[in-house]
């Protein structure tokens, strides 16, 4: 019969149990760890003695049975340790720790706390297992929020386009009241908008058909219908009708109106104009299928305006969202504190100039490196503040903590689609041209661009911002730094693009903070975020 394993346990959580079994064979004990279904998944021995595997495993029946996380002790010297390791309520692995027989002749004081060093070390394990738990919960926590965010304005983005709100606002309605009036005989069709002129705010004709003939005398007649719009809305109306037809007009017109129906465009929390049609010329009057009508086709034009407004506004909250969470890991470490907004102008600035010497980069490119340059760190959030924020020289096994953060980043943003293009620059700015770097020691062409660009923007903010372990170095020396690092660390054309650009003025524009930049229409660098995320919607 066919043996199956019930394995629960993550990659990262199975490199843990494995570098641990190999520790506690290197001490001289024994460990055993099994499935939830008391399968042997890792078997280490040290070599000192041969364990009774079949009282191993009877120990790990029992605690899984128990489902308590504590450590238990088996043994006439309780020299065999049994724990459950779970992940929230669920148990994934069973592990077993023997200490090795010893003969009661033995037997000294000082041998039973063999036992007694072992249980440290296991519930020191037991511990930071728990806490990598935790931490791969919220980077799910993190890839969740994200991907939600984006699905949710991938929808609104949608609904713009299918609304073709590339257009202006003036075409779209026009085409509104030119469709509306192939099915709707009336001889005029208007639509007025609040717009802000100068300090006040006035109703304004934005498009029309026919003949609207409310200003026969007075020239703010329109003005007049908005307030009589707004006072039949407050009373519980979705449309203001009126004609002679089976009464008196209930209000004065003049001209030659015989009928009319005016509806709202209703905006976030207010009404923003109306729509207005005068006169039915295959009917006596308007009625209130036609309000259901003129409501609906008002409601879609009121969303082609108000849409735009509401996709720049969630563009604004998603960059602000990125943008905390990536200054959030930057404030792990006094040292790194606007590191990643640095790096992504960085970014740019090497990107632009790349695009003017070779022409092979488009504006689309160029956002998307500015964001790759952003989110570069991100991976950070798996990575112990202990790490991050050590004084000193890591060891080697906090390097190796360390150099997971690209990988951790990768995967935190390829679970969103729209990002499928900032995962390979994230993935590998900590590769060298000379493929010495990390994660995958790629070299030359198979770097991706956008991971050689990040990578010199990086190096360049590290070296020239203090760090704990080191004073921050001059511009002249971090620039001879990079010099030195060519065909190496960096690759030698982007990075001489680098070196030959104006790096003064860049220096400067890193000193002073918010500075406005020809290369996107004057708009201020902290609105360039904005614009930048739309290139990941198209």
């Amino acid at each position: 019969m066919l043996m199956t394993t019930d394995n629960k346990l993550s990659f990262i959580q199975s490199k843990l149990l494995k570098d641990f079994g190999q520790d506690i064979a290197a001490l001289g004990a024994n460990l055993v760890v099994y499935d939830a279904r008391l399968n042997s998944l890792f078997n280490f021995d040290g070599g000192k003695f041969i364990s009774d595997y079949d009282a191993a495993a009877a120990c790990a029946k029992h605690v899984l049975k128990s489902r308590s996380d504590k450590i238990q002790m088996f043994g006439e010297f309780e020299q065999m340790l049994c724990v459950n390791l779970t992940a929230g309520d669920e148990v994934t692995a069973v592990v077993v720790l023997d200490c090795g027989q010893l003969l009661p002749s033995e037997a000294d004081k000082s041998e039973i706390n063999v036992s007694n060093y072992m249980r440290q070390i296991l519930n020191m394990f037991v511990n930071a297992f728990s806490q990598e738990h935790k931490s791969q919960q919220q980077i799910e926590m993190v890839s969740g929020e994200l991907s939600q965010t984006y699905e949710e304005l991938m929808l609104l983005y949608k609904m713009s386009a299918n609304m073709k709100v590339t257009q202006s606002d003036l075409n779209y309605l026009q085409m509104a009241c030119d469709s509306l009036t192939e099915l709707v005989k009336v001889e005029g069709i208007a639509v007025f908008l609040e717009k802000r002129i100068g300090e006040t705010k006035k109703l304004v004709l934005t498009a029309g058909t026919g003949l609207i003939a409310i200003d026969h005398k007075q020239s703010n007649m329109h003005e007049i219908l908005f307030e009589r719009l707004l006072a039949v809305l407050r009373a519980g109306s979705d449309a203001l009708l009126d004609s002679e037809v089976d009464a008196p007009f209930k209000y004065e017109w003049f001209g030659r109106v015989r009928n009319i129906i005016a509806v709202p465009l209703h905006g976030k929390d207010k009404v923003i104009g109306m729509m207005v049609a005068t006169n039915r010329l295959d009917k006596a009057d308007f009625d209130s299928t036609d309000a259901k009508f003129f409501n609906s086709v008002a409601n879609e034009c009121a969303v082609f305006i108000e849409n735009e407004n509401l996709f720049r506004e969630l563009k604004k909250l998603l960059i602000g969202s990125l943008r905390a969470l990536t200054n959030s890991i930057d404030a792990k470490d006094q040292y790194t504190r606007g590191h990643s907004e640095r790096v992504a102008f960085i970014s740019k600035w090497i990107a632009d100039h790349y695009a003017q010497i070779t022409g092979r980069m488009t504006t689309e490119q160029i956002q998307k490196i500015y964001l790759t340059g952003l989110l570069h760190d991100i991976g950070k959030i798996g990575v112990p503040e202990s790490v991050l924020g050590k004084q000193g020289k890591l060891t080697d096994a906090e390097y190796e903590q360390m150099k997971a953060h690209p990988a951790i980043g990768a995967g935190i943003l390829s679970e969103i689609q729209q990002m499928a293009d900032i995962v390979p620059g994230v993935l590998c700015h900590h590769e060298w041209y000379n493929g010495k770097g990390y994660p995958k020691g790629l070299m030359d062409d198979d770097i991706p661009l956008a991971g050689k660009i990040v990578m010199i923007a990086d190096s360049f903010d590290s070296m020239t911002s203090k760090r704990t372990y080191r004073d921050a170095l001059r511009l002249e020396d971090a620039i001879s730094e990079i010099e030195r690092g060519l065909g190496s660390q960096f690759d030698p054309k982007i990075g001489s693009i680098f070196i030959n650009s104006d790096i003064n003025k860049l220096w400067e524009i890193l000193q002073g903070g918010e500075v406005e930049d020809e290369n996107y229409s004057g708009d201020s660098f902290s609105e360039y975020g904005t614009i930048a995320i739309g290139a990941l919607l198209k």
